[in-house]
């Protein structure tokens, strides 16, 4: 009684591990396992030696497996993002000033990039005339009479386009261009006569750029270039003239100069 139930156990047992092994034939049927279950009687009432296992491990050929990290679809294209800052110099009578912005977009290839540009110039003037001076603790303090102050202010966002060289290189040049829109802010008081100004312009602008890059690392790089912005701003205004009585007039400052802008640029 007790060798049959010995038997029983093993059988049990040793099914799921006979399963997991079956074989492939022709047809492709899974024949079951081959196994044998050695077990020594037992003598005088010993207790029953555990059976051996012996099972037979078959080749399965034309079993592909995909990783489970793939993904079908195509590439996603890396985001590149440059900030910079430097100087804009307009070339209508207007001095220069301080210029900053950021240009974003996906980079296609490794030559080739389409974003969004944005940048800020901003000049500041004050006129005043020295008018005196005294002695203080310190030393001489001298006296100046404010007439006058004016701020201007140039919002350019365009869409660009940007080539670029090879990677590997270690100077990579590049060269872009962007259109768009361009918006000037002008605020001015007069102390002297009391009178305040306070316009926004705008109109259609566009730049050119070029310079070169310097990799640091694999995905960051400096860079410094050279630039022209091209733009005249409009504003309208409804005026009365004697002549011609109540008409439209339309202001326009012309934005047209150089800069230079440095900066670093990553996401490569």
């Amino acid at each position: 009684m007790r060798k049959n139930l010995w038997l029983v156990i093993l059988s049990v047992a040793a099914f799921p591990l006979a399963a997991a092994a079956g074989e492939v034939v022709p047809g492709g049927a899974v024949a079951a396992p081959s196994f044998e279950l050695t077990a020594p009687a037992p003598a005088g009432g010993a207790t029953l030696v555990p059976a051996t296992l012996a099972l037979s491990t078959p080749f399965v050929g034309g079993v592909t497996y995909r990783p489970r990290h793939y993904r079908s679809g195509p590439p996603v294209m890396p985001i590149t993002t440059q900030i910079h800052a430097g100087f804009f110099d307009p070339t209508d009578d207007l001095d220069a000033g301080f210029d900053c912005g950021f240009r974003m977009g996906p980079q296609v290839d490794p030559h080739l990039q389409f974003g969004v540009a944005m940048d800020w110039w901003h000049r500041a003037e004050e006129d005043e005339v020295a008018i005196g001076s005294y002695d203080g603790p310190g030393g001489t303090v001298e006296e100046r009479l404010l007439l006058s102050k004016s701020t201007l202010d140039l919002v350019p966002l365009l869409a660009f386009v940007q080539v670029g060289g090879d990677e590997n290189m270690s100077v990579i040049p590049y060269a872009g261009v962007g259109v768009g829109y361009e918006w000037l802010f002008m605020t001015a008081d007069d102390y002297y006569y009391g009178e305040s100004y306070d316009e926004t312009f705008g109109g259609f602008g566009w730049q050119a750029w070029g310079g070169v890059a310097i990799p640091l690392s694999g995905r960051t790089r400096l860079t410094g270039e050279v630039f022209y912005n091209g733009c005249e701003a409009g504003s309208d205004m409804d005026v009365y003239l004697d002549e011609y009585g109540p008409v439209t007039v339309r202001d326009i400052v012309k934005l047209n100069g150089v800069g230079a802008r440095f900066g670093l640029a990553w996401g490569f």
